[in-house]
């Protein structure tokens, strides 16, 4: 015996597609990017409360210009690892660019931790990150 399906109207069919395009419109490509990690050094020393971490998200694509800052935070009371956490819309990301993570740590303006290798960004990734600082010589 075989089951006949009743056809269907031409307004469920609008109504359908109106679901679906409404639907899709929420899974936008503008989502955020979560960037996770923590940043930390070597040596065995308590920082004074008044050193300041400044964690930046770069885009280090042009050459012989300075990276443009897409995000930063910067915090007091660093202790190590420090972690860090941004979420930045995609939109923020321009296809075929390269990201990286710079850190430093500074006490009263001056210098004292700072990245000394490149920490490259995969947009992709929701792997945590991991920053060393290295001591700046004076």
């Amino acid at each position: 015996m075989k089951k006949w399906l009743k056809p269907v109207s031409p307004l469920m069919w609008v109504i359908g597609l109106v679901s679906v395009s409404l639907l899709s419109a929420c899974a936008t490509p503008n989502a955020g990017i979560e960037i996770q990690g923590e940043v930390w050094f070597k040596e065995r020393i308590a920082l004074p409360p008044e050193a300041v971490l400044t964690v930046q998200v770069k885009d280090v694509s042009l050459m012989d210009v300075p990276a443009v800052v897409i995000a930063e935070i910067e915090r007091g009371d660093v202790t190590t690892p420090a972690p860090f956490q941004f979420l930045i819309n995609r939109d923020q990301f321009e296809e075929g660019h390269t990201y990286h993570i710079g850190a430093k740590i500074s006490l009263n303006g001056k210098l004292m931790f700072i990245n000394a290798q490149a920490y490259k960004i995969d947009l992709d990734s929701s792997v945590p990150m991991s920053v060393l600082v290295q001591k700046v010589g004076h």
